[in-house]
């Protein structure tokens, strides 16, 4: 008896010392070891390139392995990714849609291979774990209250630049916008729409062009991110156009270091690419690994508007976006 009850004392102990009250270790998969794919729209800006980098660190914090593939923001090419991905035997996928019913077929193809699905940044049509990521169309309704009544409230002109026509983030960040300034009931005009593909200094050149098309005609210029924002804020300082309001989406920290200023530069709304990518690889590990689903499909994060006023809160030198 005693000798029965000695084994199990240190067998309690040595579990005590592996597995240390308070301490949550990442879910990992038991036998074998876990692939993942990502197929990401693009990788031609800072904010993709973050959500690049937490989901190898992710991954790794997890003893998995992950496979991202860049489509480019090419449908066809994303498709072909995606199909590669699951030739090669991934376990789970992540995909950043280029647009949100492109992707369907593929999609539809995972799931009767028993391969689950996880939207990041961009809704996905189909039958998929969970979308992680802001709410686009509350994000644009942010900006859109704050423009109608604090930077225009009288009305104006607005030069809008978007990611991509087909895009369900500048889908959401332009229309969410424009539904709040058409409620409002004041005058407010959209002189142009430019694409600009998240790009910064494709942003700069589209703003050239909107600014050799009408000038001080120019209010506001909106942006559906930041980096595109910030291409287009140095178009107008370089035009001496120092006027003309500037908001863009994603919390990038440049466009927080302008914010701080107190100069054209107005807003951005926050969506952070390493906090969504994060819990992406999270939400797919603990389902492979232990089977849990996530309690809601829909897995929504910040959408914060970031202003003069609380900007101080937001911002980190040190973030790596």
């Amino acid at each position: 008896m005693k000798k029965f009850l000695l084994t199990g004392l240190f067998l309690l102990l040595a579990l005590a010392l592996v597995f240390p009250a308070g301490k949550t270790e990442k879910a990992t998969i038991k036998e074998g070891k876990i692939l993942l794919g990502f197929s990401h729209v693009a990788m031609n800006c800072p904010y993709y390139l973050a959500m690049d980098k937490a989901a190898k660190d992710t991954a790794a914090e997890h003893g998995a392995d992950i496979i991202v593939l860049n489509a480019e923001e090419d449908i066809s090419k994303q498709i072909s990714d995606i199909e590669s991905l699951l030739v090669k035997g991934v376990d789970a996928l992540i995909v950043n849609s280029t647009t949100e019913y492109g992707t369907m077929p593929v999609i539809k193809k995972a799931k009767s291979m028993g391969v689950p699905v996880v939207a990041i940044d961009r809704n996905l049509y189909g039958d998929y774990l969970a979308y992680v990521g802001i709410d686009q169309w509350k994000a644009g309704q942010l900006q859109g209250e704050y423009i109608s009544k604090e930077l225009l409230p009288n009305g104006g002109n607005i030069l809008m630049i978007i990611g991509d026509p087909g895009c369900p983030a500048s889908i959401g960040r332009g229309n969410g916008m424009l539904d709040v300034l058409e409620k409002s009931g004041k005058d407010y005009k959209v002189l142009a729409t430019y694409k600009a593909s998240y790009n910064q200094m494709l942003g700069m050149q589209k703003m050239e062009e909107g600014i050799a098309a009408f000038g001080d005609k120019i209010d506001l210029v909106y942006c559906a991110n930041d980096s595109m924002a910030l291409g287009a804020l140095a178009a107008l300082r370089e035009a001496g156009m120092t006027d003309v309001l500037v908001c863009g989406i994603d919390g990038q920290k440049e466009a927080y270091e302008e914010i701080r200023k107190g100069g054209q530069y107005k807003s951005t709304v926050i969506n952070n690419p390493t906090e969504i990518t994060t819990k992406a690889v999270d939400l797919l590990i603990d389902y492979l690994a232990n089977g849990k689903e996530p309690e809601e499909r829909d897995v929504i994060t910040g959408t914060i508007l970031v202003t003069k006023d609380n900007v101080d809160q937001y911002y980190d030198p040190n973030s790596v976006f």
